[in-house]
């Protein structure tokens, strides 16, 4: 890449991050979200499909607590037969249902129901969170996959410098100086080849652990976009309630739900239980000369209450009740105080990325005038060659510079999206 399409290329970059416009293009040309990767690890990833099990597991709550107590059925024997009027009283069979006091059954559904839905706003946080750790090792690939090409880059430019070592000691005077430089030009590509190796090592690691958070083979190839396309920044007023759908606050809402709503059944377990039921005696025939009867059957309906008589234990658990609800209300205010903490933290980060932007591209762009006249200075002999090598590492270093600052600044606004539970987060 020549000098002035460089420039010309960081400038473009400026405007971009300035105006923050999303590049509609082709997939895998420009990219803002690993889409594609993200529904593999929504299908795949052990972790998030245990917490979705368990968010299933809690949504068949409901049914259990709302259903009747389990019947009661006592039966009894007398041996020897027990002598009664009707006759000889052989079986006893008692069914008894108790029934709580009226509405508990439709309040503990509620209450049920309510920690459903926190368990699966548990779920769809942790699905975010895996969908930004997703992200992150990413852009991770593919800021070292640039990297990489900004190094080769800079290998053949310090390739093509060895002409410019021979233009200038063309005469055939001082060969020593010759061989310094060209020595010099070579600690540097073997510099340059090293941190290659060592960059090949590190993406090879990241792409494992990425295909194991994706629940896919080790080796499957991952591809990442040529340029990415950074998403709008958000521009919502954050006093106006919009991180309703931030899935910790909505879990914190629905905890303080279902708190209050057993606040309630609190107070209705302190009303008796009704029991309704049915007796059933069998007589077989009795001693007539004792004035027993033929025997029968007889069927005695029967209620039953139970009674709430302690009163210390009823009151603990209603100041018990309170206290939860009084906690949950507590820790959603705190739960939207981080999330706010974290907004302005990001805003602070996105607004530093753009001056890092604005500066690298300024720096880049005279580092590279500088760069010629140290050139054109060498071929005159009115500079070393190390001054030469060191504006190629001023260069490398701006690029590197800028990249990062790209990818912090992607992360950066994707870590917003997470918090406003939109685009990929939703």
């Amino acid at each position: 890449m020549n000098h002035h399409k460089r420039i010309k290329t960081y400038s473009m970059l400026t405007i971009i991050v300035l105006l923050m416009i999303v590049v509609a293009a082709s997939p895998g040309h420009a990219q803002t979200y690993p889409e594609q990767y993200l529904e593999e690890a929504l299908h795949n990833n052990p972790g998030l499909l245990s917490q979705h099990k368990a968010y299933e597991a809690s949504m068949e709550q409901a049914d259990v607590v709302s259903a009747l107590p389990d019947p009661q059925l006592n039966a009894g024997f007398n041996i020897p037969p027990m002598k009664r009027f009707m006759g000889d009283q052989l079986v006893s069979l008692e069914l008894m249902q108790m029934f709580p006091w009226f509405g508990t059954l439709g309040a503990q559904r509620n209450a049920a129901e309510k920690m459903a839905e926190s368990q699966y706003q548990q779920y769809r946080n942790q699905r975010n969170e895996l969908f930004m750790q997703v992200t992150r090792m990413w852009l991770e690939i593919y800021q070292k996959r640039e990297q990489l090409g900004i190094i080769q880059e800079y290998l053949d430019i310090l390739q093509a410098r060895e002409d410019l070592i021979y233009t200038r000691y063309e005469s055939g005077r001082q060969t020593s100086g010759v061989a310094l430089d060209v020595y010099r030009l070579e600690i540097k590509v073997a510099e340059l080849e090293n941190r290659s190796d060592k960059l090949n090592e590190e993406i090879d690691a990241l792409v494992h652990n990425f295909n194991l958070v994706l629940g896919r083979e080790k080796t499957a190839q991952v591809s990442t976009p040529e340029e990415l396309s950074l998403p709008t920044a958000p521009s919502e007023n954050t006093d106006s309630g919009v991180f309703t759908q931030n899935p910790m606050l909505a879990r914190a809402q629905a905890n303080l739900e279902a708190t209050e709503i057993r606040e309630r059944i609190a107070s209705l377990d302190a009303r008796p239980m009704l029991g309704l039921g049915l007796q059933y005696t069998w007589f077989a025939p009795g001693d007539a000369q004792m004035g027993q009867m033929d025997g029968g059957h007889m069927i005695m309906p029967m209620v039953s209450v139970s009674l709430p008589i302690y009163f210390r234990k009823n009151r603990a658990q209603q100041k018990q009740s309170q206290l939860l609800s009084e906690a949950s209300r507590f820790n959603k205010d705190n739960q939207l105080n981080m999330i706010q903490i974290q907004w302005q933290e990001l805003t602070s980060r996105v607004k530093n990325l753009q001056h890092d932007t604005r500066f690298y591209n300024r720096q880049l762009e005279i580092t590279l005038k500088s760069e010629e006249l140290v050139m054109s200075g060498y071929s005159a002999g009115s500079e070393g060659f190390n001054d030469l090598l060191e504006i190629q590492d001023q260069l490398l270093d701006i690029e590197w510079r800028l990249l990062n600052s790209r990818v912090m600044h992607q992360l950066s606004l994707a870590e917003m999206d997470m918090l406003l539970a939109r685009r990929v987060f939703e």
